[in-house]
């Protein structure tokens, strides 16, 4: 523990709303040293494994009555079902295919003839081993949800809580002149010719076409269609509604946006509901229940993608109104599909 911590009374608080401001704040400072030992630690249970398995190959070859070609291909199996207990979402799966995979490494013990006992200890931390793996990757991707998170919270406290509306023919190209004026990467990707499309009719995986208000759309790179490394892309979609959007209207553009999303292989950045209300009108309980609670998520590549349905309010005062605050516009949200499932 930090010494400047240590000497602090963890009980004692002034400010609640303070305090967990710089409980988080104080979190992101250790962040970059977590993740540094999270990644010697992969390497660490990485090499672990490597050397397992060149020790098994070496006992079942010394030992009476052991069999270097079974424990070699019994290898294979394990190895594929923790795997795939890697990109399970369910927990009831995961644990089949660890019951599975412990059963065939008992199988594998007995392989090395007169070193049951030694053999049995390396199975088990051979299976271990990969169980750690895959808890780093999930504390890895819990940090890096934690610093995104903490980086946007600290964007919204910092920014004018007040946001004009820009001049504009409609509601669809004062949105756009909002994006570009708060984002540089929408900015330049305007400028690109055939990135925006107003209109936009666009056919999803399931061959279904629907129609937005405006389109923008940046492709991934070349590596990244290919290894999934790399810049996936990011798109942007508005849809402008004359009155205020009910819960089916909200829930149609969230089916429409992942179809969409499945077709291109480009993750949703932003997706945004646009309208003018008339005097006294209000979206649904319900509608509103949907934008801040509901996410789009997208499976590409092996990697799901979440990003919220934020509806822009065109406020009588001149001013927008988000339901729910979405900060930024480069696609940022990644984890892989378990963890954000």
């Amino acid at each position: 523990m930090d010494p400047e911590y240590a000497k602090r009374d963890a009980r004692a608080v002034e400010d609640p709303i303070a305090a967990i401001f710089d409980l988080a704040e104080s979190v992101d400072a250790q962040t970059p040293k977590i993740r540094k030992m999270l990644r010697y630690v992969r390497v660490f249970v990485s090499v672990w494994l490597l050397l397992d398995f060149v020790l098994m190959i070496v006992l079942s070859a010394i030992s009476p009555g052991g069999s270097v070609a079974a424990t070699f291909f019994l290898f294979i199996p394990i190895v594929g079902l923790l795997l795939g207990m890697r990109l399970a979402s369910q927990a009831s799966t995961r644990l089949a295919l660890l019951i599975v995979a412990g059963a065939l490494g008992a199988f594998q013990a007995i392989t090395l003839g007169g070193l049951l006992f030694l053999g049995a200890i390396l199975v088990t931390l051979f299976i271990l081993g990969f169980v750690i793996l895959d808890l780093m990757r999930d504390l890895r991707s819990f940090f890096d949800y934690f610093a995104l998170r903490h980086r946007v919270i600290q964007r919204v406290r910092q920014a004018d809580p007040v946001v004009y509306v820009p001049e504009g023919r409609d509601a669809v190209q004062r949105i756009l002149s909002h994006l570009a004026r708060t984002s540089p990467d929408v900015q330049a990707l305007m400028a690109v010719p055939g990135a925006t499309a107003t209109p936009a009719l666009l056919t999803g995986a399931s061959g279904l076409t629907y129609s937005f208000d405006a389109y923008v759309r940046s492709d991934p790179s070349a590596i990244a269609r290919i290894l999934g490394i790399g810049e996936p892309g990011f798109a942007v979609f508005v849809k402008a509604f004359e009155s205020a959007p009910g819960l089916a209207d909200l829930q149609a553009v969230k089916r429409a946006v992942e179809d969409l999303s499945l077709s291109t292989k480009i993750p949703p950045a932003r997706v945004l509901a646009v309208w003018r209300p008339a005097a006294g009108a209000r979206i649904p309980a319900e509608a509103y229940d949907f934008l801040i609670r509901e996410t789009i998520h997208v499976k590409i590549r092996g990697a799901v993608y979440a990003c919220s349905v934020e509806l822009a309010t065109e406020s009588a005062d001149g001013t927008y109104d988000f339901i729910p605050i979405v900060v930024g516009t480069h696609t940022n949200t990644r984890a892989t599909a378990r963890t954000a499932a």
